[in-house]
């Protein structure tokens, strides 16, 4: 239970961050909230660890793991917000939610994971849920008439995140978590520095309530990387990023109670699929 547990934490994280960056990157784009988020990340992360006395031990081995998958998954992250900025989110959610199951695809193959038949029908039974969940099917046949911007973004973001998520399981078993996790956001706040220098964007002035939806971002993604590293780091890694991939339902969640939106009937039953998925792979787990 305790990976699922885990992820299911993760996926809450990372859908609040999503809605709010979503909102961060419409109003100052995608590349100012992403160094935002990055920023606050660390130093929040930092602060914690030194406070609680968990400060990880740093070694060199460490080094290469962190930067790549800041790399990986900081690129992820910008094309993700820049998709769903593009719109149509009902189109380009649906499509990042499909990166956990490629995900699982890749630990059980490289990292030589082994479900039983239960598990991987109840893991299958969830993803079925959550493609439901987050696709409003009427929007997606208004908007398949005309040109779709986020789409290629969203696909490239899908690969990225999958590859991000079995190479994070790995590194999080070879090496010290919270030293990964830390060392990968500090290294992101070098890469997207640089690349603002590069591209000579200045700085874009911040009202209270952007400001605020970065520091959401940032602190939210954070404590889901976190959730989910304490989730793969055993053996059932891909019960944990099988229960992450639910992150997508939460923003039409949020829809719902901050904007009074409705859900279109498939999403209704979405939910239900995912809970039902949920508490199959919960009794066999």
């Amino acid at each position: 239970m305790t990976p699922l547990l885990y992820g299911i934490g993760a996926a809450l994280g990372w859908g609040v961050a999503d809605y709010s960056g979503a909102l961060s990157a419409r109003r100052i784009g995608s590349l100012w909230t992403s160094l935002g988020m990055q920023v606050v990340g660390t130093i929040a992360l930092a602060l914690a660890l030194a406070a609680l006395g968990l400060w990880p031990p740093m070694s060199g081995a460490v080094v290469p793991w962190g930067i790549g998958l800041a790399a990986l998954g900081s690129g992820s992250l910008f094309l993700l917000y820049r998709g769903m900025a593009l719109g149509p989110i009902a189109v380009v959610s649906p499509i990042v939610a499909s990166y956990s199951a490629l995900t699982v695809v890749l630990v059980v193959v490289f990292l030589g994971e082994r479900l039983t038949f239960d598990q991987a029908t109840a893991i299958a039974v969830v993803f079925l849920g959550v493609l439901l969940a987050s696709a409003d099917v009427r929007a997606i046949r208004e908007s398949i008439r005309r040109p779709l911007p986020g789409v290629p973004t969203a696909l490239v973001a899908t690969v990225g995140f999958a590859l991000w998520g079995s190479l994070f399981a790995a590194g999080a078993r070879a090496h010290d978590g919270l030293a990964l996790i830390l060392i990968g956001r500090a290294s992101a706040i070098v890469m997207f520095g640089a690349v603002v220098l590069m591209a000579r964007r200045r700085p874009t002035a911040i009202e209270g309530a952007t400001a605020l939806l970065i520091l959401t971002v940032g602190i939210f993604d954070t404590l889901a990387n976190v959730s989910f590293m304490l989730g793969v780091r055993g053996g059932h890694a891909a019960i944990a990023v099988t229960a992450s991939g639910l992150y997508p339902v939460l923003p039409a969640i949020m829809g719902i109670a901050r904007h009074g939106e409705r859900l279109a009937p498939n999403q209704y039953i979405g939910i239900i699929v995912v809970v039902a998925g949920l508490a199959v792979l919960g009794l066999r787990s």
